[in-house]
């Protein structure tokens, strides 16, 4: 049968059934405003925790602005998500798959989500009995789940860059599960050449990390919290960037700075998408500041010393007193010295280094442009938009839908 014959009804029934070969995974549709339409789930008390968790309310904002497929979660890794059928330019139904687990929960993990969702306590033991029997899947598998469920509902064939996350808990983490020899060495594989790319500061990473993620989720930690297990595995992988980037050439003091500030950032982190940001600007930021440090072997010593100093204190106050102090050398020796060395006076260096900085901010985070010209030290957010353009030809927001990678 051609695929132009298939109707979208008939994609969604195939899909549907797909999702129930093994483990079973549930599909639901919802009209625009939110109600419920059809669903192959026989418990409908699932429905009710969709909605007590507030994610169905996200989804219903989201939809009416956007089309491309959304992860939405609920404490302790408890996934689903959602892709959008339009009808002359609006949103006519709303399709969604789960709930999954995005790891095993604990019996201690089970008994916490049952004190998190907002619903009558009759419903209580059946919930239990069900997130028991609910599926453990991949988040690497779901996602593919997820662009299979968006192209049956509107056709349209995306990248898995182009998911897009909740702003909530959402459980990152693959299940617990052992991993044969194989597996270990094709991950161990995976993971030493993420580590060569900040070796080497090798610029082209992409396709390194897009494998790594497929064949790893991080250390393995059952600890039945997905949250606390993905941030020890983002704080292990950048203490091997730390590592691997003096292996590159960075100095031990500045690498190990650098790697402590992220960690700090993972730490405080309060949702998965705002730590998969932070993880993917640190190893962005580690292959960026390998790849300038060899460079640069042109430049004298001190040079190099107040390049480095730049770039590690973006977001405090620089001058030319403080790096002529870190060197040695007398004020106007050093502005003379550095100008010679690099073909920019040291303020005009502070300024590109910062618009570099922005430009990872721009392609790894989802921060508004306004906190990170705040950020960033740039005295208001239509400055730094001017002199953004000036550097690089477009504007921050054209440069963030050009380039984001989250």
């Amino acid at each position: 049968m051609e695929e132009s014959s298939i109707s979208r009804e008939e994609k969604l029934l195939l899909l549907r059934e797909m999702l129930t070969c093994g483990a079973s995974v549930y599909l639901w549709t919802y009209a625009a405003r939110g109600h419920l339409m059809q669903t192959n789930c026989p418990e409908l008390v699932l429905d009710v925790v969709f909605e007590s968790t507030g994610c169905k309310a996200y989804m219903l904002e989201y939809g009416r602005q956007n089309t491309a497929p959304l992860i939405l979660g609920a404490p302790l890794g408890l996934m689903w998500c959602a892709a959008f059928e339009q009808q002359d330019g609006a949103l006519h139904k709303m399709h969604v798959i789960g709930p999954v687990f995005s790891s095993e929960l604990s019996l201690q993990g089970l008994r916490d989500a049952l004190r998190e969702f907002d619903i009558p306590l009759d419903f209580k033991p059946r919930l239990g009995a069900l997130l028991h029997d609910l599926p453990v899947v991949a988040t690497s598998l779901f996602f593919q789940y997820g662009l299979m469920l968006h192209y049956c509902a509107t056709g349209e064939k995306l990248e898995r860059s182009d998911i897009q996350f909740q702003e909530g808990e959402i459980g990152g983490s693959a299940p617990q599960r052992a991993l044969r020899p194989k597996d270990r060495h094709r991950t161990y594989s995976a993971e030493q050449t993420l580590l060569w790319m900040v070796r080497e500061g090798n610029l082209d990473y992409q396709s390194a990390t897009d494998r790594a993620s497929e064949l790893s989720s991080g250390v393995r930690i059952n600890s039945g919290k997905p949250m606390e297990q993905a941030v020890i595995s983002c704080a292990v992988f950048t203490s091997l960037c730390v590592r691997a980037a003096i292996e590159g050439g960075l100095s031990p003091e500045n690498a190990y700075a650098l790697g402590d500030s992220y960690i700090q950032s993972m730490i405080q982190c309060r949702t998965i998408a705002e730590l998969t940001g932070i993880n993917h600007e640190m190893y962005s930021d580690f292959i960026h500041r390998v790849h300038k440090h060899r460079v640069d072997t042109e430049r004298s010593k001190q040079v190099r010393a107040c390049c480095e100093y730049i770039e590690m204190h973006l977001e405090e106050p620089v001058s030319l007193k403080q790096l002529a102090s870190l060197v040695g050398y007398r004020d106007y020796y050093l502005s003379r010295k550095f100008k010679k060395e690099t073909g920019f006076s040291i303020i005009d260096y502070i300024k590109f280094a910062r618009i570099e900085k922005a430009k990872l901010l721009l392609s790894t985070t989802r921060d508004p442009v306004q906190d990170i010209a705040k950020r960033l030290r740039f005295c208001s957010s239509s400055y730094f938009s001017q002199t953004f353009q000036q550097v690089t030809g477009i504007l921050p927001q054209q440069y963030r839908r050009e380039h984001q990678t989250i």
